[in-house]
């Protein structure tokens, strides 16, 4: 018997014992002593499954807390110049960059997925599978950093199959997320976007030993708890289930210098936005990226000149393994004080849906 299945039968046996002294709700104070006892045994004398503990209680605070105090999605555009301004920019620079949203996850399943009068049902039924998990000390969740379900598993896998297959009229771009040489590869530190990658390129990176970069930055803009990851700082993402190939799960396919862990409590989204396009605009290849939909949306809606709104970018999230590219200018151009500042500007003529493309309620309606 394994020291876990040991600490579970010391709160089994402690919880019956309970039940001689007829307390006023036995049930409850059954329940209450045993789970006090496997507690306790855990925290005496079982050092991972303390940390283990640790961890997930140190993870449920920072959802709740960032639930009642975050300000993730908060920002005043006040203060910063148009984006159109960059296209006169003396050091303009330019980048290809291809978002790639995850496929559908466990999150959106619960939320997003189906009639709304299940919601309170699949709730329920989510947090007693995350209770299971706490109970069992495992380090895995169904809610934070949730991942891809079934769907969005597929949804990666057919990603893969149309880069190999691929015809249209945006095969540059295709050709770059084909071609380790022609671009490189990150994703956030969030497992439904590295599972969406590491799928949906599994042709390419089968062909090649290259590094995918795991980035802080790209975080998903939202204060609810599956944009909490539950991979450690400079670690590459954990726990990415059966459905991805143990060869691409390994921790050897990713380069977790620039995951510093979970975003700031009470930090804003424009600071990641502004931090990932500086970063994208110092690579000497486009860059493929493995992400989420408001944190894209808020990227157009942050660096699209005003009044542009190619294929409203802006308003509508791009779908679920969806694949949508554009070019980023990056150049100084003068602040509203007059001082010099780093702009960005997405070029609103290069914006392309690649694949799926956004969400618009025609593409959904089909879609159901």
């Amino acid at each position: 018997m394994g020291p876990r299945a040991a600490h579970h039968l010391s709160g089994l046996v402690s919880g019956l014992a309970v039940l001689p002294l007829e307390p006023e709700r036995p049930a409850l104070a059954a329940l209450g002593v045993g789970f006090c006892v496997v507690v306790a045994c855990t925290l005496l004398f079982d050092p991972i499954g303390r940390a283990v503990l640790f961890r997930k209680l140190a993870l449920y605070t920072r959802g709740t807390a960032m639930m009642i105090i975050g300000r993730d999605k908060k920002w005043s555009k006040k203060g910063r110049p148009d984006p159109a301004t960059v296209a006169n920019a003396r050091d303009k620079t330019s980048q290809r960059i291809i978002f790639v949203r995850h496929g559908e996850s466990a999150w959106n399943l619960i939320f997003n997925v189906g009639p709304k009068v299940l919601v309170p049902f699949k709730a329920i039924h989510a947090l007693l599978r995350e209770t299971l998990l706490l109970l069992r000390l495992d380090d895995d969740s169904v809610l934070y950093d949730s991942p891809l379900n079934e769907e969005g598993l597929a949804q990666a896998r057919e990603l893969n199959d149309l880069l190999e297959n691929y015809r249209g009229e945006h095969l540059g771009d295709v050709q770059a997320m084909r071609d380790p040489s022609k671009s490189v590869v990150c994703s956030s530190n969030l497992r439904r976007a590295a599972q969406t990658i590491l799928l949906g390129l599994k042709n390419r990176l089968d062909a090649s030993d290259e590094k995918i970069q795991c980035l802080t930055s790209l975080q998903e803009i939202s204060t609810n708890v599956d944009t909490l990851s539950i991979t450690p700082p400079h670690k590459a993402p954990r726990h990415l289930g059966s459905g991805v190939p143990a060869r691409l799960a390994h921790g050897d396919r990713w380069d977790p210098s620039l995951n510093s862990g979970n975003k700031r409590l009470r930090g804003r989204g424009l600071e990641r936005l502004q931090a990932f396009a500086e970063w994208a605009s110092q690579q000497d290849k486009p860059v493929v990226v493995g992400g989420h939909s408001l944190f894209f949306r808020g990227f157009f809606r942050e660096f699209l000149p005003v009044g542009a709104n190619p294929f409203g970018a802006r308003d509508t999230k791009i779908a679920n393994g969806g694949v949508v590219a554009l070019t980023l200018e990056r150049g100084t151009v003068q602040g509203p004080d007059g001082s010099s500042v780093v702009q960005y500007r997405v070029a609103p003529e290069s914006v392309a849906e690649v694949h799926l493309g956004f969400a618009t309620k025609k593409k959904k309606d089909k879609k159901v």
